[in-house]
């Protein structure tokens, strides 16, 4: 992945945009993208991504194992606006997670974006 494929932020966490994210799930099958909603909130208006991996924020740190697997793979992670999935990426990052994404926007753009 190319400098002009993601978005670093200040805070070292890296980020893809909602077309981003569309082409790699596209073409990456190993492609990772793991949801930190609440299960009640996968069925309303933002849907839920085809193939996601539900764990919710509060459970991450309990579940975690259930990703490693994918330690050294991409995973993107995201939630309803982005502010939970850049926690849980923090999580996944010191817990050795070196190749970790947040959806920009979370679901919310994501709806935006493929209306």
């Amino acid at each position: 992945m190319t400098d002009t494929d993601r978005d670093k932020s200040q805070d070292g966490l890296s980020y893809l945009s909602p077309e981003e994210l569309a082409r790699r799930l596209d073409s990456d099958p190993a492609l990772l993208v793991c949801d930190v909603r609440n299960p009640d909130e996968l069925g309303g208006e933002l849907g839920q991504l085809p193939g996601s991996l539900n764990i919710p924020l509060g459970q991450l740190q309990q579940r975690i194992g259930e990703l490693s697997t994918h330690k050294t793979l991409d995973i993107v992670v995201v939630c309803r606006s982005g502010r939970r999935s850049e926690a849980a990426a923090r999580i996944l990052q010191d817990s050795g997670f070196d190749r970790v994404f947040v959806l920009k926007g979370g679901m919310m753009a994501w709806r935006d974006t493929h209306r």
